[in-house]
């Protein structure tokens, strides 16, 4: 058996097997954690139709704020999806193996077009990475990866088809297998892709709002010693947008990333980002995070952003005082109270 001919069998067969049993294990996490872990009980059932069906049709709350690029996306998936599943030649590969499947097919034309869309939007979002700073500073290698392996197989198949690369002979002659293994790496990165929240370290402020949005406690924040951490769980994610939606310093985003060890990660939460508290100059007390009373400075300049609530209160009275200086029980009678009430 030549290398051609291992490809195209039994490696094909099984990278089709490694799809299948990970797309199950996936799913039966994915619902295991939901059942478990999720705050919304009476409504848990209904996140996992409702995200088998955002892999086909990925609508969330987020596209609003940004429809121009959403419907790019939409764009770029649809060709994904319709373009290998309905193209001739595919179609006759289904019928000639042991399943003898057969359907009909998109027209020639139209799965050209389709192929040079998508592969100009996958143009599109990889100079959209390495040109817009805010996506730049926060892009991974595994983000530059995704767009590759997703583009190689449809150009590939581009130029087997119209035979474009014929007269460079080592492409001519092998470009059968390059297409074939790389419709197999993109099949083998499904099993590992996910779709998760990420937060902007440059924008995030730590109010915590997403964590309030999030129907499935899929982020979460806890304030240890000095710092505000928020933890993030991949399989429970039901990627509805509303974090990125509610996020009022547009810090959350969703994004796609490969990555094999998130796949064996099922119950432990993963650290996204650590907010620095800030401590009441009065009494100690932390508070609350660092850049959000920075970002609230730039607007309000007043001595009440370096106390905590109920020093606030106590300042409060000596302002009073200090004002009235003629009553001077004033000040005994608000600080007693008040430290009654604490």
């Amino acid at each position: 058996m030549d290398f051609g001919s291992f490809v195209e069998g039994p490696l094909l067969w099984l990278i089709f097997l490694i799809f299948a049993i990970g797309i199950i294990a996936r799913l039966a996490f994915f619902v295991f954690t939901i059942i478990t872990s999720s705050k919304d009980k009476e409504f848990r059932w209904g996140y996992i139709p409702a995200t088998l069906g955002r892999l086909f049709v990925p609508f969330h709350k987020a596209v609003t704020k940004k429809p121009l690029y959403a419907t790019l996306r939409y764009m770029f998936h649809v060709c994904m999806v319709v373009v290998p599943i309905w193209l001739s030649g595919h179609i006759v590969l289904w019928a000639e193996s042991r399943f003898e499947w057969d359907w009909t097919p998109l027209p020639d034309t139209w799965a050209d077009w389709m192929t040079l869309l998508l592969l100009a939007l996958a143009l599109y979002l990889l100079l959209r990475h390495l040109i817009v700073k805010d996506i730049r500073l926060t892009s991974s290698t595994s983000d530059y990866v995704l767009i590759v392996i997703t583009a190689l197989p449809f150009m590939t198949g581009y130029f087997l088809t119209h035979g474009s690369l014929d007269t460079i002979a080592f492409l001519g002659d092998n470009m059968r297998i390059i297409h074939v293994l790389s419709g197999e790496a993109m099949i083998v990165m499904a099993v590992f892709l996910f779709c998760r929240a990420r937060l902007n370290v440059n924008k995030c402020t730590g109010c915590a709002a997403c964590e309030l949005s999030c129907p499935t406690d899929t982020l979460e924040s806890n304030d240890e010693e000095t710092f505000r951490i928020f933890t993030y769980a991949h399989y429970q994610c039901i990627c509805c947008g509303a974090c990125v939606n509610t996020c009022p310093e547009d810090a959350a985003d969703l994004r796609h990333e490969i990555s094999i060890g998130r796949f064996f990660q099922i119950v432990p939460k993963q650290e996204i980002r650590s907010v620095e508290l800030k401590a009441c100059e009065r009494c100690g007390t932390l508070f609350a995070p660092v850049p959000q009373l920075d970002k609230v400075g730039q607007t309000i300049k007043d001595e009440y952003l370096r106390f905590c609530p109920k020093c606030k209160k106590l300042n409060t009275a000596e302002v009073f005082y200090q004002l009235s200086p003629w009553h001077k029980p004033l000040k005994k009678i608000i600080q007693s109270d008040l430290i009654g009430r604490q």
